[in-house]
């Protein structure tokens, strides 16, 4: 048998701009919000797919995805797109040693080695693939 109590139970009052109020949580916001250009630039590749396959419109749909391409407010959104995944990787690039735990020969690794580690390898293959398309 269990007793329910006459009293109403403390709610704490949250405000729908609660995360305006600390930086932190501003920055918090605003990465998050990225995940909508992430969706946009996936739109664009799955209409580049549509368009470039053989059965859309046939050697056409690939001028009509280039003329697509450089459409200004096009263009103005994939840039915006490039920022926001610059923006994401490196927050993800300053966490990830602050949640990954290296321990080599008994001693934690240093988090700054990580993150240039993190940056060494993007910057290599990032080399690699502009060669690639290039050459």
């Amino acid at each position: 048998m269990t007793t329910a109590s006459k009293r109403k139970k403390y709610i704490r009052p949250m405000e729908a701009d609660w995360w305006k109020h600390h930086p932190f949580y501003r920055f918090y916001m605003m990465r998050e919000a990225t995940a909508i250009f992430s969706l946009w630039f996936s739109f664009v590749l799955f209409y580049g797919v549509i368009c470039l396959s053989k059965s859309a419109w046939g050697i056409f749909g690939a001028y009509k995805f280039i003329e697509f391409l450089s459409n200004p407010i096009v263009v103005f959104l994939n840039l915006i797109a490039l920022g926001a995944a610059i923006l994401n990787t490196v927050t993800y690039f300053r966490m990830t040693p602050k949640v990954m735990n290296l321990i080599i020969k008994g001693e934690k690794l240093d988090p700054k080695l990580v993150t240039q580690a993190l940056w060494g390898i993007t910057a290599i293959v990032s080399i690699i693939v502009i060669l690639w398309l290039v050459i």
